[in-house]
């Protein structure tokens, strides 16, 4: 027996951040929306959850909904030493 599929209208930040998104079968919307997927159960009920842990990332023309990884702690950089002009002669 085939799982059954939700559908997912999202609308999305300038970066793919969902910004807002409908879920449901069916979802009649009055409004265009940026995206529209199909998704399963357990996706649907992570979107319901916390949908802002998810973006729209394009794979080539493809649109695909994504966790958004945890940030990443910026590890400080010693300080550069400088580097020596080296000069290549020609032959």
């Amino acid at each position: 027996m085939d799982e059954q599929q939700y559908q997912v209208f999202v609308m999305v930040k300038e970066d793919g951040e969902i910004s807002s998104c409908e879920i449901g079968i069916p979802v009649v919307r009055s409004e265009p929306a940026d995206f529209f997927f199909l998704v399963d159960g357990e996706l649907a009920s992570k979107l319901k959850e916390d949908a802002q842990s998810y973006k729209v990332v394009l794979n080539g023309m493809k649109p695909e909904l994504v966790p958004i990884d945890s940030p990443i702690e910026e590890v400080p950089v010693e300080e550069a030493t400088p580097t020596e002009e080296v000069t290549i002669p020609e032959n």
